[in-house]
């Protein structure tokens, strides 16, 4: 017949064999070449009371590990003692990792792990960035009722289509319009200073008889 124990039975004969003989050591190394750079790439990993070591190899549950958790120089980051209580398949990314709760750390791991759990600490209490769409940043352009009711403009030709296209039109240019004659630019210049010696010789005396004579062409009409 066979006997099931509790959970807690089997976890106090996993201390008390491991209090019979010292823990097995491991020790990880990860890829980078400072604190902050670990720091910024396995936040995650590290909580106030454990360590999720990545690329460590499976344990079985309950088992203490005295570990050290390196950087790729050999800089030690973590170490300390800890119990095995679970083994992630993906703990970050695509790696694997071996969860261990602390039984023991030594002082510099400990301000490390101080200052991991005040960043996270930091972290949760700031408020999730606001979900804005495009169309909230970009408000749509107002519809005017002259851009409601345009008509759009063929674009045939007037000579197949027999309609006359507006002459105002900034975007057309104008039909039979003859070349500029540059004998017309000299005449209006011709003219035009005339005018300016004319005007040059008339006084304030000149000014009320062209008033007077206008005033009296208009009754006559």
């Amino acid at each position: 017949m066979t006997r099931s124990f509790p959970r807690s039975a089997v976890l106090a004969y996993s201390e008390s064999v491991s209090a019979q003989k010292p823990p097995v050591a491991i020790r990880i190394t990860r890829p980078y070449q400072t604190e902050d750079e670990f720091i910024a790439r396995e936040l995650d990993t590290i909580s106030r009371t454990g360590v999720t070591l990545v690329g460590a190899q499976p344990r079985p549950e309950g088992v203490v590990l005295r570990f050290e958790l390196a950087l790729a120089s050999g800089a030690p980051l973590l170490r300390g003692e800890g119990r095995v209580v679970g083994y992630k398949a993906s703990a970050l990314g695509s790696e694997p990792g071996l969860s261990l709760r602390f039984t023991r750390l030594d002082s510099k791991s400990k301000a490390l792990v101080d200052r991991v759990g005040s960043m996270r600490d930091v972290r949760r209490s700031m408020p999730p960035p606001p979900n804005v769409s495009v169309r909230e940043v970009v408000p749509p352009a107002p519809e005017s009722a002259a851009s409601a009711d345009a008509i759009p403009i063929s674009v045939e030709s007037p000579a197949s289509s027999g309609d006359v296209l507006p002459l105002s039109s900034p975007t057309l240019p104008k039909i039979d319009e003859p070349a500029p004659n540059h004998g017309d630019r000299a005449d209006r210049e011709g003219v035009l200073n005339r005018l300016r010696k004319r005007a040059a010789q008339i006084t304030a005396d000149n000014i009320d008889q062209i008033l007077t004579d206008g005033a009296t062409r208009r009754r006559k009409r």
